[in-house]
C-alpha cells in the first residue's frame, strides 16, 4: 500500500481557513468592541456571538469534509478519503488516466488534478506528486490480467 496526500492550492487554503476565521474575528470584534463603542445593547452581543458560532460551525464542517485528503493504492483498488467521505475505485473499473485542471467538485484540494475515467463516470483527485502517482497507478493497472495497455 502507498498513500499520497492531496496537493493544496494556496488560494483554496486561504478560503477554507479565511472565511471561518473572518466570521469568528468579526463576531469577537462586535462582542468585545461594544464597550468601547458605548453600545451595551444585548442584541449586538447576541449578533456577535451568533457570528462566532457560525464561524466555528463552518470551520468544523469544512474540516470534517476536507481533512485528511489522501489517496491510497492497495493491492486491488484505489481508496480515496476526503474527511469523513470515502470512495473505493477498483483497478479493474479504471479505463484510463488523464491530467486535468477542473473546477468541478471533487475530493481534491488543488486544481492540478488527475482524472480517473471509470466505466461508470470519472473521479478527479489531486495527489501532491501527480507524475509519481500516475506512474505508480499505471504500473498497478498494467499488472491486471487481460488488460490492454
Amino acid at each position: 500500500m502507498k498513500t499520497y496526500k492531496s496537493a493544496i492550492d494556496l488560494w483554496l487554503a486561504a478560503i477554507l481557513v479565511g472565511v471561518p476565521a473572518a466570521l469568528i474575528f468579526a463576531g469577537l470584534s462586535i462582542v468585545l468592541g461594544l464597550n468601547y463603542l458605548h453600545w451595551h445593547e444585548s442584541l449586538g452581543k447576541y449578533a456577535g456571538l451568533f457570528l462566532v458560532g457560525i464561524g466555528v460551525a463552518l470551520g468544523a464542517l469544512i474540516s470534517a469534509f476536507t481533512f485528511p485528503c489522501r489517496y491510497t493504492l492497495t493491492e486491488v483498488e484505489l481508496r480515496i478519503q476526503c474527511g469523513i467521505l470515502g470512495w473505493l475505485v477498483p483497478y479493474r473499473a479504471i479505463l484510463r488516466l488523464e491530467l486535468s485542471c477542473s473546477f468541478l467538485s471533487a475530493p481534491a484540494l488543488s486544481l492540478n488534478r488527475v482524472k480517473i475515467v471509470r466505466e461508470e463516470g470519472f473521479v478527479l483527485i489531486s495527489p501532491k506528486n501527480r507524475s509519481e502517482f500516475i506512474a505508480d497507478l499505471q504500473a498497478r493497472l498494467d499488472l491486471l490480467p487481460g488488460r490492454k495497455t
